[in-house]
């Protein structure tokens, strides 16, 4: 039970004053920490959508960068063909007796200078049958070398018709390269917006952090003093209950002691009427005299 003097209505007063005091403390500390906690979300709301800007810029970046990948593997498919004939092509172009037509016309005067003195000249059997060898061997080196010519000329034509090709695959190769160029450069441009939102987000991550700190900071702070203000509800009422027990106390003291008066005049009542009434009986049978 407490004392008189903790009872004393003054001293009620100024606990809850003060538990009013930390209530409104605590809950300026939770104004300011739901302030922090709306600007956080609001922040994170904001990162999120950036997030989701991102998220797209970097699908559109990643199909422009797959696309140039592919006109690139196109294109150094193409080039590396064209090498490959251009080798080729000098291959047979090695093969080749730059020569040989030459050779068949110097063939053609020695067949014809040798036909001409079988005609013309007068010759031994011996000397004859050397000239018609010697004609023979002639003959067939010439046909030998037609056929070789014939050959280099499909061979050139040939080349020709890889030239033609080789030029081709290099215009289509240039035109793959040119939308290398182009989707490679979109996806820069892409990547360059992506690089500033992650730069954003980044910003505004950390802001978000300083805020969620902020919170944490004020609604601790609005805890201490919650729990001081239900500490102090708890004294408050306390001191009231023991001041309510204090007032009962009192009254039933009281009433006890009314009861007590009150019996004690109806027993002086009792008593007054028992003596009136033996006054009475003694009057009636003449006892008494009055």
């Amino acid at each position: 039970m407490a004392d008189n003097e903790d009872l004393d209505p003054q001293k009620i007063g100024k606990a809850e004053e003060k538990f009013r005091n930390l209530v409104e403390k605590r809950n300026e500390l939770n104004k300011k920490a739901n302030f922090f906690r709306e600007e956080r979300d609001n922040l994170n709301e904001e990162r999120n959508k950036l997030q989701e800007e991102l998220n797209e810029l970097k699908e559109k970046r990643d199909e422009l960068t797959d696309k140039a990948k592919k006109h690139k593997k196109k294109r150094n498919e193409l080039q590396s063909k064209a090498k490959e004939l251009i080798q080729f092509k000098r291959e047979k172009r090695e093969e080749i007796d730059n020569n040989l037509s030459q050779k068949v016309e110097e063939l053609k005067v020695e067949i014809d200078q040798l036909e001409r003195k079988q005609e013309t000249t007068a010759l031994t059997v011996e000397e004859e049958n050397e000239l018609l060898e010697e004609l023979k061997e002639k003959t067939e080196e010439l046909e030998r070398k037609k056929e070789l010519l014939e050959e280099q000329d499909q061979i050139m034509e040939d080349i020709e018709e890889l030239d033609e090709k080789i030029d081709e695959l290099f215009e289509e190769a240039d035109e793959e390269h040119e939308l290398v160029v182009e989707y490679s450069e979109a996806s820069q441009e892409y990547h360059d917006e992506i690089q500033e939102l992650y730069d954003e987000i980044d910003s505004i991550s950390e802001e978000a952090d300083n805020l969620h700190e902020k919170f944490i900071e004020q609604k601790e702070r609005a805890d201490h003093y919650h729990q001081r203000a239900m500490e102090m509800k708890d004294e408050v009422i306390e001191m009231k209950r023991q001041k309510r027990e204090e007032e009962l106390k009192q009254k039933k003291q009281l009433l006890e002691q009314n009861e007590k008066v009150r019996k004690k005049l109806e027993d002086e009542e009792k008593l007054e009427k028992e003596i009136e009434k033996m006054m009475e009986m003694l009057k009636q049978e003449g006892k008494a005299e009055i």
